[in-house]
């Protein structure tokens, strides 16, 4: 069983991004919600060690599964899968191939690669705004020390303004 030295010893992949404010927002790729800011990118490296740290140190506590870095994922992927399919859909897609005049294989790559890249285009803008929601949460919550503070009033008005967004203009208020 592996212990916290030899899972900081890996080559996980960091991900640092400079934000609007000036700070750096940093988090481990492989480890859902491990992240950090820093005022600089050499302290926003620094401080994601200590993340790194507790995030691996809190699910080794708890039994967790703490994931492999990209690099030493142990798969292999051969490129070739089977996917079974309804015939019509294979007459709509074989039909499609012909007249684009390439094959079956080539259309249906084409397709899935199109629909990959707009499934990570979303999931990474999802993420982001994630992330940029929690450290704006968590900047109006604590001060410097960490200490928890009070919110304005303003701050409570803007908070229930934004429970409104998934209406629907159309739909008539009761």
């Amino acid at each position: 069983m592996k212990k916290i030295e030899d899972y900081l010893k890996l080559p996980y992949t960091l991900e640092l991004t400079k934000e609007e404010d000036g700070s750096y927002f940093i988090s481990v790729k492989e480890l859902d919600g491990c992240f950090s800011v820093g005022d600089t990118a050499v302290e926003a490296l620094e401080m994601i060690e200590d993340a790194k740290k507790t995030w691996i140190s809190f699910s080794l506590e708890k039994g967790l599964p703490i994931p492999e870095p990209e690099s030493m994922d142990s798969k292999s992927y051969s490129g070739r899968f089977v996917v079974r399919v309804t015939p019509s859909l294979h007459r709509m897609l074989s039909l499609q191939a012909k007249s684009n005049g390439v094959s079956l294989n080539h259309h249906v790559t084409e397709i899935l690669s199109g629909k990959c890249s707009i499934i990570e285009t979303l999931n990474k803008i999802i993420g982001s705004f994630a992330a940029s929601r929690e450290r704006q949460f968590t900047k109006s919550l604590t001060s410097g020390a960490g200490r928890l503070e009070h919110q304005n009033e303003s701050q409570k008005v803007a908070w229930k303004s934004q429970a409104n967004v998934m209406d629907f203009p159309n739909r008539k208020r009761m």
